[in-house]
């Protein structure tokens, strides 16, 4: 499986950040390989990053906000939002919680919760 999360900055070790669409860099991680990768946002809408999650495979965006674009596109695409809390945090603590059953998923009818 693949995860995703927003980043401020573009390294491996960098905190997910609390903006979605607008981060400027993406970390990505596949636990089938073990390997970490950050991408850069070059889209100008939140929605739009979308696209190119997917184009990297990502199954699960794990994000401390989520707004209606983000929701639909990543439903759209068939990518699941999950709401990881808005502590600071890696993407690979991220991981383990989502993994560990610990994040609610953020969907068409809750995002509001999350925004």
């Amino acid at each position: 499986m693949k995860y995703a999360a927003p980043f401020k900055m573009n390294k491996e070790d960098s905190a997910i950040t609390k903006v979605l669409g607008k981060a400027k860099y993406f970390g990505i991680y596949d636990d089938a390989t073990n390997q970490l990768e950050v991408i850069e946002n070059k889209e100008t809408g939140g929605p739009a990053i979308f696209s190119e999650l997917k184009k990297a495979d990502v199954d699960v965006v794990l994000t401390p906000h989520a707004g209606p674009g983000a929701v639909n596109a990543a439903v759209q695409l068939g990518i699941k939002l999950f709401y990881c809390g808005d502590e600071r945090k890696l993407l690979l603590e991220a991981v383990k919680e989502f993994q560990e059953g610990k994040y609610p998923e953020i969907t068409a009818q809750n995002f509001q919760q999350y925004r």
